[in-house]
């Protein structure tokens, strides 16, 4: 090749060359500035910001793992330095809040079957005791002497009132000072629905019971052969519309009503509960206190 041509090459490719140039800096220079990223701008971006550990709103915007894992180190700074028995009660401190939280739902959890194994319970007896003018001198320690008389020590509860008052003479005047009492509500709707299996009561409470219907009269109520057995002790009241009927067994001379120290002499026995179980506990009374000798596990027909 001569010398000419290869001038000629260089010449062009020269220029070429320059083309090229011009327009690279032509495409760079239509690129908007906003939109140009250097590496550093990238490397920024791609970094997790420096978070306060002290600021629970920084600690919310992070993930629940680096959320925990921050409290961590919060904790673990704050105990730098700590002894042991220091460190123990700042964290105690420190978990408070979720600490009596986790009792208090451990409580209920516990709580919760424990209460309704109790109430599942067979009831082996549930008594009233109407107008003791000391309720809390009222001996009720015949309760172990009947359970023990029945074998029934065990998966078994009791239930009792024993401060109720009861009196035909001045309900009148009471239910129109306090017609929503308990004692007008809610004792004749326990009895309605057999709670109690048997009342203990003095000559007032029976008068009352009687005319609010609260007891059964006992010739419907008592099989006719225990009925014959205790009719020496039966006594009669007035029923809501004025008819004297049989409503209440007289218990005065017994052990039993003496041992209960009521405050009163006259003591009688009514029997509010209609339910099988009802039955059988106020036959299971009846024979503990008079010393019958009757079926007591079979209701009455």
């Amino acid at each position: 090749m001569s010398d000419q041509e290869k001038s000629t090459n260089n010449e062009q490719k020269a220029s070429t060359d320059t083309t090229k140039e011009i327009k690279k800096s032509q495409s760079n220079e239509s690129v908007p500035e906003d939109t140009k990223e250097t590496e550093s701008e990238k490397d920024s971006k791609d970094a997790k910001p420096a978070v306060n550990t002290e600021d629970n709103l920084e600690l919310h915007s992070l993930s629940f793992r680096d959320r925990q894992r921050a409290k961590r180190a919060r904790l673990k700074e704050h105990m730098d330095g700590m002894s042991k028995g220091q460190k123990f009660g700042y964290i105690l401190s420190y978990y408070k809040g979720k600490i009596i939280l986790g009792l208090i739902l451990l409580a209920i959890c516990i709580a919760i079957p424990v209460t309704i194994y109790k109430k599942s319970r067979p009831v082996a007896l549930s008594y009233c005791i109407v107008n003791a003018p000391e309720p809390s001198a009222v001996d009720t320690s015949f309760v172990d002497e009947y359970l023990d008389f029945y074998n029934l020590n065990g998966a078994y509860q009791l239930e009792s009132d024993v401060t109720v008052h009861l009196d035909k003479d001045t309900y009148l005047e009471e239910y129109s000072q306090n017609s929503s009492a308990s004692i007008y509500t809610e004792l004749p709707m326990l009895c309605f629905n057999g709670y109690y299996d048997v009342m203990i009561m003095d000559e007032k409470g029976l008068e009352y019971c009687a005319m609010q219907e609260i007891i059964y009269p006992l010739r419907n109520y008592l099989p006719a052969e225990i009925y014959s057995e205790v009719e020496s002790r039966i006594c009669s009241a007035d029923d809501n519309d004025g008819v004297n009927v049989p409503f209440a067994i007289d218990i005065s001379d017994t052990d039993f009503a003496k041992g209960l120290k009521l405050g009163y002499d006259k003591v009688y026995l009514g029997f509010p509960g209609n339910t099988e179980r009802n039955y059988i506990n106020a036959k299971r009374m009846l024979k503990f206190i008079l010393h019958l000798d009757i079926d007591t596990e079979t209701t009455y027909q």
